[in-house]
């Protein structure tokens, strides 16, 4: 339910790090305190990316109409015996006889165009 992907991480990751370094670089700290500040600063950003994408996709989930049950409908649940019966209902899958020789031809055509 997270909005985004972990791109989002590290650009906000790296933007961090960057403000966080030209920040700190106009103050008289030595080079090594600003290098781990920034990296510290970047990791928490990194870290709390993922609760703030979790919740902007919370906020934004649109439940579908499909997984709303009105209280008045008869849930069916499904029992061993009905699971039993649906699985011999099923209409059997049809058998593909082709030889290699004619599926790599087809890939041949396929790759020459």
């Amino acid at each position: 339910m997270m909005i985004g992907n972990i791109l989002w991480n590290f650009w906000f990751a790296l933007g961090s790090f960057s403000v966080y370094f030209l920040w700190m670089f106009q103050k008289s700290n030595s080079p090594f305190d600003i290098l781990i500040g920034s990296f510290i600063c970047s990791l928490v950003v990194f870290v709390a990316m993922f609760g703030v994408r979790y919740l902007i996709g919370y906020i934004l989930f649109t439940p579908e109409e499909n997984e709303n049950i009105n209280s008045e409908e008869k849930i069916d649940f499904p029992t061993n015996e009905n699971h039993l019966n649906s699985q011999n209902k099923k209409t059997p899958k049809k058998e593909i006889n082709e030889s290699p020789e004619e599926v790599a031809k087809v890939v041949r055509t396929l790759m020459s165009e």
